[in-house]
């Protein structure tokens, strides 16, 4: 589970405490190293900080995820705003990926290259996202149509940007897009080990 640019925050962890109920084993890599912002202009401060490392990060909580010793080796990666962005980043970097969610994620970094991708692929945007416009949102279900990929990609009627974290009903669907497509894609035979 990949945080937003504000660092790691309750919503972070209810819906670590949410999949894992659900039986998931959950990793929420601190990017910003114990750091959270209150304000954009802070958060996109820790972000600029960030830079590379970031993804790096991401790759290597995924590949701990991969060798636990519980693990079936089922792996998907899950996004909020840039965290969104990392794992659609992981989607088509890693090739042993069972899935990979965007909530509110940025595709606009990786619009041409999701032809590439080899996870399959479910994006959340609401109706009222401020950054990610439709006209981007509709070029990244372009993009996703083309590919051999499978994808979802729902946008969630006057829903704007973090809705995920309350208990409003977008939050609700939301939930159940991410429970149907967890269970579809990480619920098969567990993946063999690599030699």
């Amino acid at each position: 589970l990949i945080h937003d640019w504000w660092g790691i925050r309750p919503i972070e962890r209810r819906l670590a405490q949410s999949l894992a109920q659900m039986g998931y084993y959950v990793i929420v890599p601190d990017l910003f190293d114990g750091e959270t912002a209150d304000t954009p202009q802070a958060a996109m401060a820790l972000v600029e900080k960030l830079g590379e490392r970031g993804y790096q990060a991401v790759d290597a909580a995924l590949s701990v995820m991969e060798k636990h010793l519980r693990s079936n080796r089922n792996v998907a990666a899950v996004g909020l705003g840039m965290g969104g962005s990392l794992a659609y980043e992981a989607a088509i970097k890693r090739s042993d990926l069972e899935a990979a969610v965007s909530f509110y994620g940025f595709p606009q970094r990786y619009l041409g290259q999701f032809e590439n991708a080899h996870a399959p692929i479910l994006a959340i945007y609401g109706s009222e996202e401020p950054y990610t416009k439709a006209p981007v949102i509709e070029r990244l279900r372009e993009e996703l149509a083309q590919s051999a990929l499978e994808h979802e990609v729902h946008i969630i009627p006057n829903a704007g940007r973090d809705f995920f974290g309350d208990s409003s009903r977008a939050a609700t669907q939301a939930w159940e897009f991410l429970a149907a497509f967890l269970e579809k894609h990480l619920s098969g035979e567990p993946r063999p080990a690599k030699a």
